[in-house]
């Protein structure tokens, strides 16, 4: 219960930061939604077909701007807890920057992180919760330690084995109030920008503190 306590605490202290660091992918996310609100309405094959090919370039632009951000900002985001932690200068320009510096590795390993999950997922969701809780420290082999693909998602596998259930219990939360959130956002925003962007918002408002308790997991490692 402390460390859901301190990990909001965390983030609520540092919220401009946080906001400016997440801010483009906000931006990025809030307008791929936006692009793909009329596929909601169809209902015909050929007009998926149709809709996707009158606009596959700007929404392939669109998204692959998104993947590069979202790349950027994962790396960016665990780099900021250690330096903000260590009472560091960091400014998030530069957090992005060294996010991006390590797209490939930080982009292979979220490919595979992604598929294993989503096989847990198939199966009865909260296995790939558990799948999702336990290699969610690969970020930090990758940026804080330089390892590899297939190492970092080893090192995370390995060093949270005796964690294993209190972080599927804070991931399995956070997931949940996700989903919540969302479903009001859905219910009582009219679709459009606006919703997209509230429904972008809120999900990396909650990414912010989960991600600060795998930081702690991460740090307690190290220290013993």
């Amino acid at each position: 219960m402390n460390q859901f306590i301190d990990a909001w605490q965390f983030v609520f202290k540092n919220w401009k930061y946080f906001l400016v660091l997440a801010l483009p992918l906000i931006a990025i996310e809030s307008t791929v939604g936006y692009l793909l609100i009329p596929l909601g309405d169809m209902t015909q094959p050929e007009d998926f077909i149709e809709f996707l090919e009158s606009n596959s370039l700007v929404i392939g632009l669109v998204s692959i701007t998104g993947i590069v951000l979202q790349m950027a900002f994962i790396g960016g985001l665990y780099l900021s807890y250690m330096a903000i932690d260590s009472n560091k200068e960091i400014n998030p320009i530069n957090a992005l920057q060294s996010g991006l510096a390590k797209f490939f590795p930080l982009f292979g390993t979220f490919i595979i992180v992604t598929i294993v999950s989503a096989f847990g997922y198939l199966l009865l969701i909260l296995p790939g919760i558990y799948l999702t809780a336990r290699l969610a420290l690969f970020p930090f082999y990758i940026m804080l330690e330089d390892q590899k693909v297939f190492q970092s998602i080893s090192s995370s596998w390995e060093n949270t084995d005796e964690h294993g259930s209190k972080l599927f219990v804070f991931t399995l939360v956070f997931v949940a109030l996700t989903l919540i959130v969302a479903l009001i956002l859905s219910s009582t925003i009219p679709q459009g920008f606006i919703q997209t962007s509230m429904l972008a918002l809120s999900e990396y408002i909650l990414v912010l503190p989960l991600g600060y308790i795998y930081f702690t997991l991460y740090k307690s490692l190290k220290v013993n």
